[in-house]
């Protein structure tokens, strides 16, 4: 019995090693599959188009097309929602890319976009 016993003690390590290898890639998986949301930091446009704070999966919406040929710089202003923070403490900064991005679609916005 005492086999028996060694046997089983020896095989629990590696089993729960094993099941906590699984679970760590099952987790990695739902991570990779998870699409990241993005977050606009930009102005509002016209006719409810946009507004800010909008949050968005699996990038640059397609119906924004349009305007992304008229102002490319909109691309810039949607931000990953895990760097919210330091993205507004940038768009705050003068000369800042995301500041200078932001002026271009006030710009394009009042150009008539």
């Amino acid at each position: 019995m005492d086999k028996e016993q060694g046997k089983q003690e020896a095989v629990e390590p590696k089993t729960r090693r094993a099941i906590a290898s699984t679970e760590k890639v099952a987790q990695a998986g739902k991570t990779a599959i998870e699409p990241e949301q993005l977050i606009y930091i930009g102005p509002n446009l016209p006719g409810g188009r946009l507004a800010k704070s909008l949050i968005v999966r699996d990038g640059f919406p397609a119906y924004l097309e349009d305007v992304a040929e008229k102002a490319p710089e909109i691309r810039q202003l949607f931000v990953p929602v895990a760097e919210l923070a330091a993205s507004k403490a940038s768009l705050s900064m003068p000369g800042s890319s995301l500041q200078i991005a932001y002026a271009a679609v006030i710009s394009a916005v009042k150009g008539g976009i």
